[in-house]
């Protein structure tokens, strides 16, 4: 097809969508969808991975947490049965551990609730109020020192306290403003399962860069001595040691932790650990696992919207075969080819859902804009996203226009000229 024929296809294209303009916005109304959702679940997705990586980054990266179990915090897989035979990590450990001259700081942890949802919550009450789904962590004085610990009011305990096994706690923001509402909690005394602590130091009030805008973590966190913990929880038996390396000393200081651990566990020198060696970043995995898990899923759905706009296509495009039979049959017996009246539609098709595409990409861009003005989101259209929709579109087009080119090209010419 020459030049000045590919010009007047195109403007055929143009004057039968441009006659056509209703028509031709219904039609385009499911590939616009399609394609903003498909634009817009980048985003989501995109945002989701960048924020993860974010909180990652500033969880600490120098920070490796020795465990029992091979994965701290939430997991989609159940511990295997050799993981529940282990031996539990002992406060005996974590001394011997702290002795050793790499490690910046050393403490033991023990955890009373859970990471995410969970049926085994602690009670934390105060002036019949109730906190929601708070975390106990039973810690060292210095923990501060191993992770960033916010202080807003108040003060850490002291190895004093620890060593007296005092109720004291360091309680989070969230669960301040939950039981104690405007009222400065410095000095009250709280509930936990039913044990009275009094309250020595408030968190800070989370940053907003949580992984969906909020650190609620941080927020329901609940601080006590380690030996306080031991005291009112003597059925929590696993201790994970968490150890802060100094910059660039990360691997040497997981290689001597984890050569003393070997040695008091007997373990043997051909033998695999009998622990878990878990750096502050591969607490992220999952969320990474489940944000891809869900592009997966997600993606192909919203592409499947967008090619069932492309039966509403299919449905046009046969009507306005229909329609134009008259005008087929004139082109014809001037001698257009059929190729030409195929490619024509096609074109037509493929033009009207391409448009749609832009559109679609369009609206999923101010969305995004949208989402990440309102919530603190970082949602961004990433380059994938509008490639798939946009390509995905044009496959639409594609497609859905082919069956009505091919019945077009296919007329009669003087049959199809008696039908004017």
């Amino acid at each position: 097809m020459d030049l000045q024929r590919i010009k007047d296809t195109w403007a055929s294209v143009a004057d039968s969508i441009q006659s056509n303009k209703l028509r031709s916005a219904l039609t385009l109304t499911g590939v616009i969808i399609g394609t903003a959702v498909v634009a817009l679940v980048g985003a989501v997705l995109t945002g989701l991975s960048q924020r993860v990586q974010e909180v990652s980054d500033k969880s600490a990266p120098n920070v490796i947490y020795f465990t029992k179990q091979a994965r701290i915090g939430p997991s989609l897989e159940q511990p295997t049965a050799e993981e529940r035979q282990r031996k539990d990590f002992s406060l005996a450990d974590a001394i011997a551990v702290a002795e050793l001259q790499s490690p910046q700081a050393v403490s033991p942890q023990k955890v009373r609730g859970s990471y995410g949802p969970s049926a085994n919550v602690p009670k934390v009450t105060a002036r019949s109020r109730e906190g929601i789904n708070p975390l106990i962590l039973g810690v060292w004085e210095n923990y501060p020192q191993v992770i960033n610990v916010p202080l807003d009011k108040g003060r850490f305990f002291t190895e004093t306290e620890r060593r007296a096994r005092a109720s004291v706690a360091v309680i989070g923001f969230g669960i301040s403003k939950q039981i104690f509402e405007d009222l400065d909690p410095l000095g009250e005394d709280v509930k936990i399962d039913g044990k009275l602590f009094r309250v020595i130091g408030v968190l800070g009030q989370s940053t907003g860069e949580g992984v969906i805008g909020s650190d609620a973590l941080d927020e329901r966190t609940i601080y006590i001595p380690f030996e306080t913990s031991e005291k009112f929880y003597p059925e929590i038996e696993e201790t994970l040691i968490a150890v802060r390396a100094p910059n660039g000393r990360v691997d040497e200081v997981t290689d001597e932790v984890s050569y003393l651990l070997r040695t008091r566990r007997g373990v043997g020198s051909t033998e695999p650990n009998d622990f878990g060696v878990n750096r502050s970043e591969q607490v992220f995995e999952l969320v990474n696992d489940v944000i891809n898990g869900l592009g997966v899923i997600v993606v192909p759905i919203a592409l499947a919207s967008l090619f069932v706009g492309g039966v509403g296509v299919m449905n046009v495009m046969l009507v306005s075969v229909k329609e134009r039979t008259a005008e087929i049959g004139i082109k014809r017996a001037l001698g257009a080819r059929r190729r030409v009246i195929l490619t024509q539609f096609l074109l037509e098709a493929i033009t009207l859902t391409g448009i749609g595409g832009l559109i679609g990409i369009a609206v999923g861009l101010l969305l995004a804009f949208a989402v990440r003005t309102i919530i603190s989101f970082p949602a961004a259209v990433p380059f994938w996203a509008i490639a798939a929709g946009f390509g995905a579109s044009v496959l639409v087009g594609l497609v859905a226009g082919f069956y009505p080119a091919l019945q077009a090209s296919r007329l009669d010419p003087v049959e199809a000229m008696r039908r004017t």
